[in-house]
């Protein structure tokens, strides 16, 4: 702290350990005349606070983290292998399948579900003994029947090579953006779950694929996915 004479206002700088804890005067080595010297502060200062990196807990700064115990000297991020990196660099670097190539391919492979929905239900009503009663379970029956193939249709090819029929005709093919290979419950997960949202928010999920810059619609998204050309 620097203190000034009130005096004749000469000044010199003192360390803050050197202030007196209780009230006191000092002499001015310049014009001799006294003064009280301010007191040394007291006040704590205040305890320095961190982040969990783990939970996102804000406490006091510590060895441990109050709330889910996480050690923070033995914390290490998780960061992708440079093998993972440049896998995901090159899919990136991909051409990627535009909104109106993916569309002809989902109109081909509707076709080709229709026809096989309509063979199924065709052999379920002459299995039932040729009668089609709207008002029995037969209908029903077709629906879910149908439903499944459908669903199993779409999960099938793309959990096993990532191209369904129309996607294999246009050469377009869904990978993952780590280069992993994509499997059933991935690909379960991007079919129904992410399409089903992609379809009820009025198809905007599916519309992102024109204007993402790496053509993803919003169920590519959920998955981590890209539909590359092959």
């Amino acid at each position: 702290m620097r203190l000034t004479c009130p005096h004749c206002q000469f000044s010199k700088e003192v360390p803050d350990a050197r202030l007196p804890q209780e009230p006191t005067r000092a002499s001015c080595p310049q014009c001799k005349e006294s003064f009280p010297l301010p007191l040394r502060s007291t006040t704590p200062e205040p305890a320095r606070q961190l982040d969990c990196p783990a939970c996102g807990t804000t406490q006091i700064e510590s060895s441990t983290c109050s709330s889910c115990g996480l050690i923070f000297a033995k914390y290490r991020p998780s960061q992708p292998s440079a093998q993972t990196a440049g896998v995901n660099d090159a899919l990136a670097r991909r051409p990627k399948a535009g909104f109106w190539l993916r569309l002809v391919a989902l109109l081909i492979d509707g076709f080709l579900v229709f026809m096989m929905q309509v063979v199924f239900s065709l052999l379920l009503v002459m299995v039932g003994g040729g009668g089609f009663n709207l008002q029995g379970s037969m209908p029903i029956l077709t629906q879910v029947f149908s439903t499944i193939l459908s669903l199993f249709y779409w999960v099938f090819f793309t959990g096993y090579c990532g191209q369904t029929p129309g996607k294999m005709l246009l050469r377009i093919q869904v990978v993952r953006l780590d280069g992993e290979t994509l499997g059933y419950g991935k690909a379960f997960y991007r079919e129904v779950i992410g399409k089903f949202i992609s379809g009820i928010i009025f198809l905007i999920g599916y519309l992102m694929a024109a204007f993402d810059d790496q053509k993803q619609a919003l169920h590519d998204r959920m998955a981590k996915t890209y539909v590359i050309k092959l």
